[in-house]
């Protein structure tokens, strides 16, 4: 783990600036990178309440913590692999994107295992996932929709989207070109009786673009991280802080 940071951190330091597409706080988004072209990201949700100001509104209570790196062999085809803690889940996928102009589509294949405490042996499955995302409608608001199917938990995959940015105002933030408000919700169409939670899962937060990262500070019903488990649903409606730091490369 600590080698896997120690790369990453070299790598969100020491690149050159690129242009990264408009992702989402937990949804996959179609990533139209070019050949050589990669990217890093870091998902953290705390575990504990928002409101709990003894606990430094729950960031004491520990978190989850989600890494991804992604490599594109060809123009829009990438490689990827990733680790959540959580699940102590390990996965591999490949994925394609294409931007039809009027929208991007992409769609990800990941075959992953899950060492979990809960389980006597190595889980092994896979997910599939789409992915829809509008373009900058009026230069200011994009959209963006997963639909999937995973294997291990056998239930659909449904996650929304939306993203509303504007040029960056502020003048003391010198290096951010825009900002966006961001919102996902989960609607879960299918329950798994002893799985999915009572509640569906949803985030909100605001992103601080550059030309190569998106730094994106958020609040959340779940300690959950990609589509295929924020679609399982959330037993309480507390709320939680969270961040992701992507940076291309």
């Amino acid at each position: 783990m600590k080698k896997i940071i120690t790369i990453g951190s070299i790598l969100l330091m020491s690149q050159s600036l690129m242009a990264f597409e408009a992702g989402q706080l937990s949804l996959d988004t179609p990533n139209v990178l070019k050949k050589n072209e990669g990217s890093f990201n870091i998902r953290h949700r705390f575990y504990g309440e928002i409101d709990d100001a003894e606990k430094f509104f729950g960031m004491d209570d520990g978190g989850n913590m989600y890494l991804a790196l992604k490599y594109a062999v060809s123009d829009n085809l990438l490689v990827g692999v990733d680790h959540t803690r959580a699940e102590n889940a390990y996965g591999i996928g490949v994925e394609y994107a294409h931007d039809f102009d009027w929208i991007k589509a992409g769609v990800r294949v990941n075959g992953f295992r899950i060492n979990n405490a809960n389980f006597e042996d190595t889980q092994k499955s896979y997910m599939l996932n789409g992915s829809l995302q509008t373009p900058n409608y009026f230069n200011h608001l994009n959209f963006t929709a997963n639909m999937g199917y995973d294997g291990f938990y056998e239930h659909q995959i449904f996650g929304f989207g939306a993203d509303l940015n504007v040029n960056n105002f502020m003048s003391f933030l010198t290096f951010t070109e825009q900002v966006s408000l961001l919102a996902e919700y989960y609607p879960q169409v299918d329950k798994i009786e002893g799985v999915s939670g009572k509640n569906d899962a949803y985030a909100f937060g605001v992103k601080f673009q550059t030309y190569g990262h998106h730094f994106e500070v958020l609040a959340t019903n779940s300690s959950n991280m990609d589509a295929r488990t924020m679609a399982l649903g959330t037993d309480n409606n507390d709320m939680h802080f969270g961040f992701n730091i992507n940076r291309k490369f």
